[in-house]
This record gives C-alpha cells, sequence and structure tokens, in this order.
C-alpha cells in the first residue's frame, strides 16, 4: 500500500509545471518511525498546517501538525530554515497476538489484533528549499506518545526522519 501512495505522489509531481513561485502547498514523504506521505498548507509566510499519513507498528495513523518556520541567518539563509511546532495523532495499529484454546492438545493459534490509538506529536527540523526547482528536504525530529494501542501508554523519543517534498 505504500508503494501505491508512493508512486502516485510521484505521478502528481512528474506531471505538475516547474516554476519558481510562492510555497503556499507542499506534498511529500517521510522516512522514519512515523513513515508515509505528508500535505503541506502555509496559511501564513512562516506559518504551516501538516498533514501526515503514517504507517508504524502494521498501522496506519493520521497525524495533524502545526509548524512556525524560522530562517537562519549566514551563507545559505535564504534557503536554509528551522522549524518547530506540535499536533495530534488517531488510527490503528496491529500486531501478532497468539491465543490459547483449552483443548486436549492445548494448543494456541497466532491472530492479528487490531486497536484503535491516539496521542500527542512534537516537532522539531530543518529544512533546506530550493527555490528554482520547488524542492526541499530535511530532517525532522519528531517525538509522540500513545494512548490505548497495544500498549496502555508508550512514549517515543526515537522518531527521526528524512523528508522530501515538492511545493506548488
Amino acid at each position: 500500500m505504500v508503494k501505491k501512495w508512493i508512486i502516485l505522489v510521484l505521478a502528481f509531481v512528474l506531471a505538475s509545471p516547474v516554476m519558481a513561485q510562492y510555497m503556499k502547498n507542499a506534498v511529500g514523504v517521510r522516512g522514519g518511525i512515523s513513515r508515509g506521505i505528508s500535505f503541506q498548507h502555509f496559511f501564513e509566510e512562516n506559518k504551516d498546517l501538516k498533514l501526515l499519513m503514517s504507517f508504524r507498528d502494521n498501522g496506519m495513523q493520521l497525524t495533524v501538525m502545526m509548524s512556525h518556520y524560522e530562517s537562519v541567518a549566514g551563507r545559505f539563509r535564504d534557503n536554509f530554515y528551522f522549524y518547530y511546532g506540535m499536533g495530534l495523532h488517531g488510527g490503528y495499529t496491529r500486531n501478532v497476538k497468539m491465543l490459547w484454546y483449552f483443548s486436549s492438545q492445548n494448543q494456541g493459534e497466532p491472530r492479528p489484533v487490531t486497536r484503535a490509538v491516539v496521542g500527542a506529536d512534537g516537532l522539531l527540523g530543518a529544512e533546506y528549499r530550493i527555490f528554482t526547482v520547488p524542492l526541499s528536504f530535511g530532517i525532522e525530529y519528531k517525538p509522540f506518545f500513545d494512548l490505548f494501542g497495544h500498549r496502555i501508554f508508550r512514549l517515543s523519543f526515537a522518531d527521526l526522519g528524512f523528508t522530501f517534498r515538492y511545493h506548488f
């Protein structure tokens, strides 16, 4: 399923005209624990709303985040940005659980178990934008915590990912 989404995003990117312009929207991909497909809408020049459909723990989560961008002073200041933000996510996770039956052979059988999950996310990242070709790439750190799911509470500080976005 992830391959289908990547092909769809690439088809959209390659079919769009390439030109330098104000970056109002973006679509892209993210690697890391919360790997997936993202959509980004700038409602101000330095503030955006991100939607991330991620695939982790054999499930799917939809994350909505707000971010604030700051330009970096220095040689590449027009193209290099730091950003931070936070948001919420919801979705489901799936894992295989061994179910035991009381019978004469006392055997168990593995079955998939799906559970709902909700939580909150933080975001800290750095992005380099290429304005002549409306692309950006970056690295982001996205700690999160989950409620419910297969564990009642899960806290993850290890979600480091790479991003690649096409702006239109």
